[in-house]
């Protein structure tokens, strides 16, 4: 970028004053110290020298006159006078663009206060500026407001929201506060190449992100925001280009899973463990910037072996956002009025008394709510805004209830489907027809987006794509909410279901605890869905079936033309498990009645094992990969007491199974003794060893040697890094195969052995420790504090 040439308007009075102190310190090499912000007896900025005190007085009045300037001058050189200690030296810094001349009349009025009198305006500020470009990049307020700016960083970068996440974060620019967890995430990501953040729903974790995100662009690096296609990524991380990556809510915005790719997990493990290989490598080009909410990352350690991989490979790479001190809390609410808050009497007030405390100290404190209840009352009066802050703190998610009420029945049920979906990306062809048959005399969805765009929808488009997404995560929550209490809103979007996949994700969130082996997922600690899909029970079991046959019917016709192969079949397999595992979740709502309607259940596992009769399976993968779906489902139901109807619908998925297994892999093709059918056979059982020990099944070895599928276990160990887990399952793994593994036995004796094996290990204790963190206690506010002068600036400039 060009030299500066700056007239610092974006800049706080606070800002300004901050950034005067990090140039006089930088320029004079001594260090400046705040003193007080707004009535502070002529001292803004001290420093301690051995010959004595220095002081500098900041006036930020980018529009001054020189008249203006001598005369606050003069009154500055009446508080000086009362000082008990005369400064040997004396700064008077204004953002006003000043001549020479200018600058000896102001310093002429300040005659006698110090030994030595020092007057610098705007141009000064800028050649410092010039000299020390480190602040230029850290006080990012002055560059960003250019428009200049934001139309190179779309240029250059690479943004799933494109424009409109730009203009967001030069929107929020303005209000936001650098503090002491901004500076340890910016000193992670330099010396890690990779930082995660985490901390509670609002806290700021994404303020931050993009703090360091517009550090690293000013430095020239391309910028790629949460990036779907994952073929790209490889591309982007091989490349030449320096960038940095940065990845929103990674596993998943409001709960663990919202990601619907199948291999998410497992290709982000990849790339974090890339990243840090690069950066381990020597490559200092390729940066990585991780947010997660603390609860999501709670159910990812425990739901996702390769997720937790992940989160082992950067346990000394996270920044934990909790505990923010009451005077980065004050500062971040000041920012928010005085940016937010227009009207002259309404600050007049504001700036008056200690209501903001109240706010500050509040258990509920959030950034975001902050940023929402002022965004939407800007215009009214003090008391209501007020009292509005602290009805929100006081009960968060009811931010968004008198606004969803207010909304038409098909607006609600918009917003409401887009909850349940996965909200931070859904294109249009998916989002309309689950609304087609609500009624409306609004005119319908593109009626209904106009009226909800941008304070409850997003909406960008992308390769021509309309694509929408709820516009902040704490809409979610309360809309998720909502349906758990309103069985006549879920039933209405159980109806109007589309694909299995919707009924996935409601079910998911209503599981019995009582089923053997249930995960909550949901974040907000509750399986919030329960009671609600009990009452529901009729419609939802209905739709499962319904969308079942729906499904089935589409796929059987690609069986019976020979195309369908093993992969296809597996999916099919899986929501067939599926439908039953929802019958018997519900057999306590159903009353005791029949849970699948007559001869149901016979004509659909009917259909289900002719499609695997004419599967093209043709690797032992497949089939143990099958196997293993049904284990899940069995270990599910093992300490149930379910119905007869579903007992023996899984003594026939296995049965099935068996039947698949006996016919197919004696006649699969391989070459005997081909390398890649040992490969292939090794993966399959070391993934799926319970499975087929479980059912008694067997590998044929078409060939291979027993010493050759030895090797490749071995290396599959090797490769995974994890030889504790291969201790504990190698006599499981013996036994599929059905001969024992000496080579594999050493590989991991060797591993366990390793000195880098026991570092992982600590790594490993140190990710338990971050989740096991105490709360840092912010402390309270003094009613003299520099704070304090700060609120009072919020009057009009001519009363403060």
């Amino acid at each position: 970028m060009s030299a500066p040439d700056y007239d610092f308007k974006s800049l706080s009075p606070y800002d300004f004053e901050v950034l005067a102190r990090d140039l006089l310190s930088a320029h004079d090499g001594i260090t400046y110290s705040t003193y007080r912000v707004g009535a502070d007896g002529g001292v803004d900025l001290q420093a301690h020298t051995e010959a004595g005190v220095v002081i500098a007085q900041c006036k930020h009045t980018p529009d001054a006159s020189k008249a203006t300037l001598v005369r606050v001058a003069r009154a500055e050189r009446e508080k000086i006078a009362r000082l008990s200690r005369r400064p040997i030296r004396y700064v008077f810094v204004t953002s006003a663009d000043i001549s020479p001349r200018d600058e000896q009349e102001v310093a002429e009025a300040l005659d006698f206060v110090a030994d030595a009198v020092e007057v610098h305006g705007r141009g000064w500020l800028n050649a410092v500026l010039s000299e020390h470009q480190h602040l230029e990049r850290r006080h990012f307020k002055l560059w960003l407001s250019s428009t200049e700016a934001i139309s190179e960083m779309l240029r250059g970068g690479v943004f799933l929201r494109g424009e409109s996440r730009v203009r967001r974060i030069q929107r929020n620019y303005l209000r936001f506060v650098h503090h002491d967890i901004c500076t340890q995430a910016e000193a992670v990501l330099s010396s890690s190449g990779c930082v995660l953040l985490t901390g509670a729903p609002g806290a700021g974790k994404t303020a931050i992100a993009e703090y360091l995100l517009l550090q690293w662009w000013h430095r020239g690096y391309r910028i790629i925001v949460d990036p779907r296609d994952v073929d790209r990524w490889w591309e982007w991380v091989e490349d030449d280009t320096p960038t940095v990556f940065f990845f929103d809510d990674t596993w998943g915005q409001t709960r663990y899973g919202d990601h619907t790719s199948r291999h998410y997990d497992s290709d982000v493990y990849e790339f974090i463990e890339t990243i840090l290989e690069k950066r381990q490598g020597g490559t200092q080009s390729k940066l990585l910037i991780m947010t997660s909410r603390i609860q999501v990352l709670h159910d990812t350690v425990r739901l996702s072996d390769a997720s937790r991989r992940a989160l082992e490979l950067v346990a000394e790479c996270r920044v934990g956002i909790k505990g923010l001190s009451a005077e980065v809390r004050s500062r971040i609410l000041f920012n928010h009025v005085l940016h937010g808050v227009t009207d002259n009497e309404t600050r007049r007030k504001l700036a008056q008394g200690g209501w903001w405390r109240d706010i500050v100290r509040h258990r509920n404190y959030s950034p975001r709510i902050v940023e929402l209840i002022i965004a939407r009352n800007g215009h009214a009066g003090s008391e209501a805004l007020v009292a509005d802050l602290l009805r929100s703190l006081n009960n968060p998610l009811e931010i968004w209830g008198s606004s969803f009420k207010a909304l038409p029945d098909y607006d609600q049920q918009l917003l409401l489907t887009l909850a349940v979906m996965d909200s931070r990306h859904v294109p249009w062809r998916k989002l309309d027809p689950r609304l087609e048959n609500i009624a409306t005399n609004e005119s319908g969805f593109e009626a209904a987006v106009e009226r909800l765009q941008d304070s409850w929808i997003a909406c960008e488009y992308v390769e021509g794509v309309q694509y929408f997404a709820l516009v902040d995560p704490s809409q979610r929550d309360y809309l998720t909410l909502y349906l758990s209490a309103s069985p006549s809103a879920m039933s209405r979007l159980i109806k109007n279901t589309v694909e299995f996949e919707d009924l996935t994700s409601i079910c998911s969130q209503g599981a019995a605890i009582e089923l053997a082996g249930q995960q909550r997922l949901f974040s907000l600690g509750e399986d919030l869905f329960r009671d609600v899909l009990d009452i529901c029970f009729g419609v939802l079991l209905g739709r499962v079936r319904d969308l079942w046959e729906r499904e089935m019917g589409n796929k059987m016709p690609i069986f019976d033309s020979g195309k369908g192969d093993g992969e296809l079949f597996a999916v099919l397999f899986t929501r067939f498990i599926q439908v039953v595992h929802y019958h018997a979740d519900r057999y306590r709502a159903d009353s005791g009645n029949a849970v699948f309607p007559d001869g149901w259940l016979a004509r659909e596992l009917n259909e289900l094992t002719a499609a695997g009769q004419l599967a093209q399976i043709e690797t032992v993968g497949e089939l143990a990969d099958t196997l293993t779906l049904l284990a899940d489902a069995f270990n599910h139901f093992a300490e149930h007491r379910i119905h007869p109807e579903i007992a023996k619908a899984t003594v026939e998925l296995e049965e099935l199974c068996r039947s698949l297994w006996d016919s197919r892999d004696p006649q699969i093709s391989q070459v005997p003794g081909d390398r890649n059918h040992a490969v292939e056979l090794a993966r399959a059982v070391v993934e799926n060893a319970e499975a087929l020990v479980q059912f008694v099944v067997r590998p044929k070895l078409h060939g291979a040697s027993t010493d050759s599928i030895d090797q490749e276990v071995a290396t599959y160990i090797r490769i995974s890094g994890e030889p504790v887990e291969f201790a504990e399952r190698l006599e499981v793994i013996e036994s599929a195969l059905g001969f024992r593994l000496p080579v594999s036995k050493e590989v991991i004796n060797k591993l366990l052995a390793s000195t880098d094996w026991e570092h992982s290990s600590n790594v490993g204790a140190k990710v338990s420790e971050y989740f096991t963190q105490p709360v840092q206690r912010t402390t309270a506010v003094s009613s003299a504090t520099p704070i304090d002068a700060l609120f009072r600036s919020l009057a009009p400039q001519e009363e403060s």
